[in-house]
């Protein structure tokens, strides 16, 4: 398929399950959907705990996410925990749902591009494994996002570079943590110069 890794092919349609709280958050109350994610982050830290201390448990949970999870995260934390956590803090302190709006969909589809592109076409290398390609597409998606989403062209011309710029940090403990939290803080900001 275009020449993208199939794993990687399965690690973003799994990312895409964002668009479930996207959804919760844009139709139903600011506390439904918090209190829904706090469950959640529970139960998914609960399932890791379980997970590092049962072999056989880890191993019966890989098989059944079917190759989703980084080979790095098979006897680590996955990034599910962190997601799920950004997407609650980012909810509980930006108060424009337009703009929390924008950051989950930067997420989920600016973040996935990247990824996808990038290590399909990537040939000019940024830093930590991001490529020229991989932000290209990044920015592209969130254009398109934000064209859809923000107030103004300009205004979702100035989300999407930032947004491709943050996807490219390599942010300590997990990147779909810290996306969703500074893309809103970012887009609440510069509002107020569009």
């Amino acid at each position: 398929m275009l020449g993208f890794p199939k794993d990687e092919i399965k690690r973003k349609t799994f990312h895409i399950l964002t668009l479930i709280y996207v959804a919760a958050y844009w139709f139903l109350p600011k506390n439904v959907v918090l209190t829904g994610l706090l469950i959640a982050i529970i139960i998914v830290l609960l399932g890791e705990f379980i997970r590092a201390r049962n072999e056989k448990f880890n191993v019966f949970i890989l098989k059944v996410l079917g190759g989703v999870h980084r080979e790095s995260e098979t006897h680590k934390i996955s990034g599910l925990p962190w997601t799920l956590s950004g997407a609650f803090l980012t909810i509980l302190f930006f108060p424009e749902k337009t703009f929390v709006l924008a950051s989950f969909l930067y997420l989920a589809f600016g973040d996935a591009c990247a990824a996808l592109f990038g290590k399909a076409y990537g040939k000019h290398k940024i830093y930590a494994g991001k490529s020229l390609e991989g932000s290209i597409a990044c920015f592209v998606a969130c254009l398109i996002v934000g064209l859809f989403v923000l107030p103004s062209w300009q205004f979702a011309v100035a989300g999407a570079l930032i947004a491709a710029f943050i996807e490219t940090i390599p942010w300590p403990l997990n990147d779909n943590f810290w996306m969703q939290i500074v893309n809103a803080g970012i887009l609440t900001y510069i509002a107020r110069f569009f």
